[in-house]
């Protein structure tokens, strides 16, 4: 078939598109259905961690799997099991069950996050890869825009289950494209179920899910919570254990020697800590536009878009001229554009200009498009064509990874700040009430955690600079 790679990628692309409009839609839904179960937001906050814990810890084990028995079975479970659970959250009678429907959903969701870069970078030549993973960023980008637009439409005028419907009906659909349409999986070697890593991927798994959960808990709940504490340390001695099974692993989850070749291991940690810088917007920028500057949720969201905007069309754009003008360049002229929108974002005030602040967003969604694209591009590109699968999970891991620990960081530090300098100890999500001092005080938080971002930029950029100088890519 003459435009089969463009057919499948749409296969792939819709699936993706949905998973990722359905954590903002459902974000979006969180107060109408803490009205409609009577629960507390802090309780229904966890619809949103244990989405994150579930996709975080599925990733690994996900990508190993499809590495050994194939992409395509790990992307139709995925998105069976995504309906399975879309559908348990229609019908939910109360929140728990609703809780039950949202890890089904995860699992499922982290599977196809686990391989589609995967079954994107495999329909295409190494000649297109930037350009196929820059639309599959752009249908990620579009993804997160709409999501939140459409859940709000829906919950304001049919309630929040109709979220769920909207996800449940390009689901299905989803799947009967990719059931049709997508190759079967050619496994050149017959693989034994028994000789997958479990041991590595309990450990891996308990790690994630009690790091996450204490860092999630100082996130949404107290940061000096022993709840907090008690994961974060429990976490030490999984990580640990981790570590040594696979070393010692015949066949690792994460295989530590592939971070050896060095165009890889710089791809890998460049996308980690350009990840932690880019976090602190998601808590800090809503923060400041409604709570100091007293912009309305909508109008903030109408801004934020333009952060979104520019990401999904430099994605494009830029994985599209990195195929034929070097990665590496577009890699070090994304991650400075983000460098330099981060310094000025630092000086944001309560007299900076609305214009100016969006306008300031849209070039820092530029630069994450123009970065991220031939980023992953690199990453694949750095190993075998048979770990795709591997290379596809350690990209949206990392990813997770790096948002987690960056809006920990983010909180930590604007709350010390405002305990140290203001005597603040109220909700950091509720700052309109702060008097001048305190304002102030937040200001000054505002820039150091700010120019912290442009330091992990820094960390990030500089490596990538070696490497085009070494004439390795």
């Amino acid at each position: 078939m003459k435009n089969y790679k463009w057919i499948a990628f749409f296969a792939v692309a819709l699936s993706l598109f949905v998973n990722v409009a359905s954590m903002g839609a459902i974000i979006i839904s969180l107060k109408e259905i803490s009205l409609s179960f009577g629960t507390s937001i802090h309780e229904v906050s966890w619809l949103v961690i244990i989405h994150l814990l579930t996709v975080t810890a599925i990733l690994l084990p996900a990508g190993n799997f499809a590495d050994r028995f194939g992409q395509k079975k790990v992307h139709m479970v995925g998105i069976a099991t995504f309906i399975v659970g879309t559908a348990i959250g229609f019908f939910a009678p109360n929140f728990i069950i609703l809780i039950f429907s949202r890890i089904i959903m995860a699992i499922g969701s982290g599977m196809g996050q686990a391989v589609g870069g995967a079954i994107v970078t495999n329909l295409f030549p190494e000649s297109e890869r930037g350009k196929s993973l820059g639309l599959m960023s752009t249908t990620v980008g579009l993804g997160q825009t709409v999501g939140p637009v459409i859940g709000g439409v829906l919950v304001f005028n049919f309630g929040w289950q109709t979220v769920y419907l909207s996800l449940l009906i390009p689901m299905i659909f989803a799947f009967i494209l990719g059931h049709f349409l997508l190759r079967k999986d050619n496994i050149k070697q017959k693989n034994n179920p028994d000789q997958f890593d479990f041991r590595g991927a309990f450990f891996g798994i308990a790690f994630i899910i009690s790091i996450i959960l204490g860092m999630k808990n100082i996130v949404f709940e107290d940061l000096f919570s022993n709840f907090a504490l008690l994961f974060i340390l429990i976490s030490v001695p999984f990580a640990i254990l981790f570590i040594f099974t696979e070393i010692r692993s015949q066949n690792p989850i994460l295989n530590f020697n592939l971070f050896r070749i060095r165009s890889f291991s710089i791809a890998v940690n460049t996308r980690f800590f350009a990840f932690l810088a880019m976090s602190s917007n998601m808590i800090l920028m809503p923060i400041f536009l409604t709570g100091l500057l007293s912009i309305n949720e909508s109008r903030v969201g109408l801004m934020l878009i333009f952060q979104s905007l520019g990401m999904a069309f430099a994605a494009g754009l830029g994985g599209r001229l990195s195929d034929k003008f070097g990665r590496i360049k577009f890699i070090i002229f994304g991650l400075s554009l983000m460098i330099f929108s981060n310094i000025f974002i630092a000086q944001f005030n309560i007299s900076t200009s609305r214009s100016f602040i969006t306008t300031i967003l849209l070039i820092n969604g530029l630069g994450m498009g123009f970065w991220g694209s031939p980023n992953m591009a690199l990453t694949y590109s750095s190993l075998d064509k048979n770990l795709t699968g591997f290379v596809s999970s350690i990209i949206s891991f990392t990813r997770n990874m790096g948002n987690t620990f960056g809006q920990t960081l983010a909180t930590i530090m604007l709350t010390a700040f405002l305990i140290l300098g203001a005597n603040y100890k109220g909700d950091i999500a509720s700052l309109n009430s702060l008097d001048k001092d305190s304002m102030n005080v937040f200001l000054n938080a505002w820039k150091f955690i700010y120019f912290s971002s442009v330091v992990f930029l820094v960390i990030s950029l500089l490596p990538n600079i070696f490497l085009a100088r070494s004439k390795q890519i």
